[in-house]
């Protein structure tokens, strides 16, 4: 990925940095979006501490100007953009179609539906130039729902996002450029960590036994890591998938086959 140019919104502690990670790694320039701009500038300064490899701007996805930022900084900075990741997204509803208040279906289709549109629209006028590639982060929630953890307005503003990133597909490939989904179930990182702990003491067991029993749903009795699906996301920015557009990838080390 050497010389190429990729923004990545959500950059939080977990699949976001990784997916930065990676792509540095790779020999790509990041542009780094996220709401907190603390805590994007620490993981910048980590990341590439010379920063002469990457850039970030605080951005509230739900809002054209500040995505038309985070995209003009990387065109004025770099002079080229050839991926979009997206990664941002809000998952703070728990619950079913009953639990939830419609406040909580419209704040997750907001972030997670019209405001990865946005980004990507703001996006689409730089990736036309060279074609590039939009990689957008869903979930296996969105169709196989799990009655253990209901996450109604998540899975269900996901489900949708993938019907549209099928559309942008179809829409987007004749200017060259590529857009596929990935689809992780559980995702090892700080988020689903935090949730393991909390859930093993509701529960009265010990972590080690949470997560074993999250393993054990799993073919590969290992679950993928945020890092595991950053190395899916680079796959999707490289020439390696080249050919491949509206696919999704469903990357759970085999859980969905249980």
């Amino acid at each position: 990925m050497d010389e190429r140019v990729v923004l990545v919104s959500g950059v939080g502690p977990g699949l976001g940095r990784e997916v930065a990670a990676a792509a540095l790694r790779e020999g790509a320039c990041v542009a780094l979006g996220d709401l907190d701009a603390d805590r994007l500038e620490a993981i910048r300064a980590e990341l590439d501490p010379a920063g002469t490899r990457s850039l970030t701007a605080r951005v509230d996805i739900t809002g054209d100007a500040q995505c038309q930022a985070l995209v003009e900084g990387a065109a004025g900075r770099f002079g080229r953009i050839d991926g979009l990741v997206h990664v941002a997204a809000l998952d703070t509803a728990v619950g079913g179609l009953m639990e939830g208040g419609v406040e909580d279906w419209e704040a997750a289709s907001r972030v997670n539906v019209t405001g990865t549109l946005r980004m990507t629209r703001a996006a689409v006028p730089q990736l036309r130039v060279r074609g590039g590639s939009i990689v957008v982060i869903g979930t296996v929630a969105a169709f196989r729902p799990r009655a253990e953890v209901l996450r109604f307005a998540y899975a269900t503003s996901k489900g949708a996002l993938l019907t549209a990133a099928r559309y942008l597909a179809r829409e987007l490939g004749p200017a060259g450029i590529r857009v596929n989904t990935i689809a992780p179930g559980w995702k090892w990182g700080p988020v689903l960590a935090d949730w393991a702990r909390s859930e093993a003491d509701r529960r009265g067991i010990s972590f080690d036994d949470m997560v074993a029993e999250m393993r054990a749903e799993v073919s590969l009795r290992q679950l993928a890591s945020d890092a595991d699906i950053a190395n899916v996301v680079v796959f999707f920015l490289s020439e390696l998938s080249s050919k491949v557009t509206g696919q999704t990838l469903v990357v759970d080390g085999g859980g969905y086959l249980g």
